[in-house]
């Protein structure tokens, strides 16, 4: 199976005078009447910027040209819907999920139609997806010694490193530095498999963690990462609004359909088109709800509130919850259907309790900095009590809570941090640790006085304790970040 890739060239594949036709002088003309037949190719995948539902005449034109042309020949137009012509990485995104979907062809793209940052992204396509692509270009009878047409394939060798992590990690890096948020070592894992997430073109998600533990920051990284970056990203709260406000607030309304509706008014599915809507906390929705969003999910279409009309949307969806969906789901509260559609992919954000001791000092340390420059006091810092008091604590509210808490103090102390301006919860908990209730609480505190016992030989300690592997106990220091 082989296969022609390209885009067309408006500039070049169209004569524009007394109307547009197209030229049959033209690089995609030009390739069909010199190069094609040679090749055998079973069909040409021949893309453009334009969205489908807008349409693009100029793509549909050379299509039907080509095969009254040349009969035989399969031309498939394909939309790609790229509102900027110039942004490396949103085409890029776009053009690698359509040479994935042919990853079994054998492919020839023809590097020459297209602006530099759509030539750029083949190159890169090329050289890190492992694909069995070429790259052609072709060379004007006039500029050749043997004034003929020639193709040229352009060679370059293939490079072990993935270009598209390359460039994802840049970007992620440079978003953490640039914003409030702190990727800790225990959260990288998660992002790269976001990153992954969002190069799969309309693929539903859920995102699943306790409140506070950060799903929207996730969900918008996935948003980022896309094609759809350039797009809108729209949050909506699921919990917070009834059935009627939250059906009127996602599909829009016509005027008339309920007393207050002096106007049309669109929805934020129709906000979202070509970008991404985020429903947090979909687990509080109630049956009507998920059967309504279940059918905009199989169609791809919304009805406003009083229209009879459906109207085509191109949005992706990303749900979260801090809820157990698949126990709802047994439960009968939760369609298993929605279920399905919703989570195509899932991702899961751990409690702060569960990331371990390193994580908590990072995060620490970065609400600190945060503080210091927010609130003008170079001289703040954590006293080793308060220190100890703060990482003790299993934090229910997660990185929220800590962030509040460390913004909290910052406010009424210029130096150093004790444990008297820490909210008694943290320090009632720390003085009553060895009888705490918390699991994670107790076997931590079990772990350090079993190295501390047998002065760090963890063979002894992990007996003592009672683990019967010493991998296993080696796997809980790493856990609650205890240095042997």
């Amino acid at each position: 199976m082989k296969l022609l890739i390209s885009w067309y060239a408006y500039t070049h594949d169209f004569i524009k005078k007394e109307g547009v036709h197209v030229d049959e002088n033209g690089p995609t003309v030009q390739f069909y009447d010199c190069f094609y037949e040679n090749a055998s190719y079973d069909k040409h995948v021949l893309l453009t910027t334009a969205r489908e539902a807008d349409g693009d005449p100029a793509i549909e034109m050379l299509a039907a040209f080509l095969r009254r042309k040349y009969p035989k020949r399969v031309v498939e137009p394909v939309y790609v819907d790229v509102n900027d012509p110039i942004n490396l990485l949103l085409i890029k995104n776009k053009v690698e999920a359509i040479l994935l979907e042919y990853r079994e062809y054998e492919i020839d793209i023809f590097f020459s139609p297209g602006t530099s940052a759509m030539q750029l992204s083949w190159y890169i396509c090329h050289t890190s997806l492992g694909l069995k692509t070429r790259l052609l270009q072709s060379k004007a009878a006039k500029f050749t010694t043997s004034k003929k047409p020639e193709l040229l394939e352009i060679q370059v060798e293939t490079s072990t490193i993935p270009y598209s992590a390359v460039i994802a990690e840049q970007k992620l890096q440079r978003r953490s530095s640039n914003t409030d948020y702190l990727l800790t070592e225990s959260l990288i894992p998660i992002y790269e498999r976001a990153r992954l997430v969002a190069k799969a073109e309309g693929v539903t998600c859920l995102i699943s963690g306790e409140s506070g533990t950060g799903k929207e920051h996730l969900a918008r990284y996935v948003h980022q990462q896309s094609a759809r970056a350039t797009g809108k990203f729209v949050s909506v709260n699921c919990s917070a609004l009834g059935d009627s406000l939250l059906e009127s607030r996602l599909f829009g309304y016509v005027k008339g359909a309920f007393t207050d509706a002096k106007e049309d008014r669109k929805g934020y599915f129709d906000e979202a088109d070509g970008g991404t809507l985020f429903l947090d906390e979909i687990g509080d929705i109630s049956p009507y709800m998920q059967q309504l969003l279940l059918r905009v999910l199989q169609e791809g279409e919304i009805i406003p509130v009083g229209a009879t009309k459906t109207r085509k949307v191109n949005v992706r969806v990303i749900a979260a919850t801090h809820r157990d969906v698949e126990s709802m789901c047994e439960a009968g509260t939760f369609r298993w259907d929605l279920y399905y559609r919703l989570a195509v992919v899932e991702l899961n954000l751990m409690p702060l309790r569960q990331r371990g001791e390193k994580d908590k000092k990072a995060l620490i340390d970065f609400f600190l900095k945060k503080a210091r420059k927010e609130f003008t006091k170079p001289d703040l810092r954590l006293s080793q009590k308060a220190q100890e008091a703060i990482l003790h604590y299993p934090f229910p509210g997660n990185v929220r809570e800590l962030e509040n808490l460390i913004t909290n103090v910052a406010v009424f102390t210029d130096g150093e941090i004790q444990t008297t301006s820490l909210p008694s919860r943290l320090t009632r908990l720390t003085s009553q640790k060895n009888t705490s209730l918390n699991w994670a609480i107790v076997e931590k505190d079990l772990l350090e006085r079993a190295l501390q016992h047998y002065k760090g030989n963890q063979s002894q300690a992990c007996k003592a304790v009672g683990y019967k592997a010493i991998n296993t106990f080696r796997s809980k220091l790493k856990q609650y970040g205890i240095e042997p």
